[in-house]
């Protein structure tokens, strides 16, 4: 299919993937994994300062990928199940403007304090059109002003080829789980998997958005594919009120400083230090190790 965009990049050749289509599923061939390779890939990963153990399976079929199972999560009932398609400029390049490495990075986290979960890493770049294509369509949203979703209709694509019969089928027969809790706030997924008879229990999961393009690509998810996520306003909302308060604390601080009230100034100092202690981020290293080592001792359920 070629799509004339205007001179804003030409004539562009754009090919969708043959036989993609967002209705009914897809007849998939039936899996068989053998357990035996997969044992061959357990080994220990640290990760913020914790080990867990982790394996490797592999998830054929249309934008297939891999599933990294922690722990023994198929002898789990009900485990944290996330299905994270890959995107190049989130989780490796650490780009502000998505969410996509911040809900990987948060996924993990919750995995891994529970010590069993799986992570489907699938190779559905750019909503299943490749990354070529989410690049012209970036450009053309910065461009006109548009929505990534109309970007993608002005280059001939619907707004979202991906599929997750394979994954479905992988939970199914290969790991044996009916029944999960899946981190994400796409209903997509959920109805996905619900329609081959998997109980899903979703579990949102929220992000604070990193730059105004990422504020904006949130609020077009949410708008425009029901994405369980906060109105911008209440974004916005969140970041003054946090300003504020970094205001009021300091101006609380300095004022109590000019008074000359030295109990007030070691209060204050002492619960600055404290919610400091508490929100950085290499705190989080100490709560996994901890939690690791009580499930060495038994004293945590896996």
């Amino acid at each position: 299919m070629s799509v004339d965009v205007g001179d804003l990049s030409g004539r562009i050749d754009v090919a969708i993937p043959c036989g993609a289509t967002l209705a009914g599923h897809v007849a998939l061939p039936a899996m068989t994994v053998d357990w035996e390779q997969v044992e061959r890939t357990r080994h220990r990963m640290t990760r913020k300062g914790a080990e867990m153990t982790v394996r490797v399976l592999d998830v054929p079929g249309d934008g297939g990928g891999k599933a990294i199972i922690v722990g023994d999560a198929e002898r789990s009932s009900n485990p944290l199940v996330r299905i994270h398609s890959r995107c190049l400029y989130g989780d490796a390049l650490q780009s502000d403007d998505c969410d996509c490495g911040p809900e990987l990075s948060k996924s993990m986290d919750a995995i891994q304090r529970e010590g069993a979960g799986v992570l489907f890493y699938l190779e559905q770049e750019g909503r299943g059109a490749g990354l070529e294509v989410k690049a012209m369509g970036l450009r053309l949203t910065q461009s006109l002003g548009i929505t990534t979703f109309d970007a993608y209709h002005e280059l001939g694509y619907p707004d979202d080829l991906r599929r997750f019969d394979h994954v479905a089928q992988s939970l199914l027969d290969d790991l044996e789980l009916r029944s999960i809790r899946l981190l994400t706030n796409n209903p997509d997924k959920q109805s996905a998997l619900a329609e081959h008879r998997i109980e899903v229990d979703r579990v949102p999961l929220r992000t604070v958005p990193r730059s105004v393009r990422s504020r904006k690509y949130l609020e077009e998810k949410r708008v425009h594919r029901g994405h369980a996520l906060p109105p911008r306003w209440a974004w916005v909302c969140g970041i003054w009120a946090k300003r504020v308060g970094v205001a009021v604390t300091t101006l609380s601080v300095v004022g109590a400083w000019a008074l000359d009230i030295r109990e007030l100034v070691i209060t204050s100092h002492l619960l600055m230090i404290a919610t400091f202690i508490l929100n950085h981020p290499a705190n989080a290293n100490a709560r996994f190790r901890v939690r690791a080592m009580l499930r060495r001792l038994g004293m945590l359920r896996r």
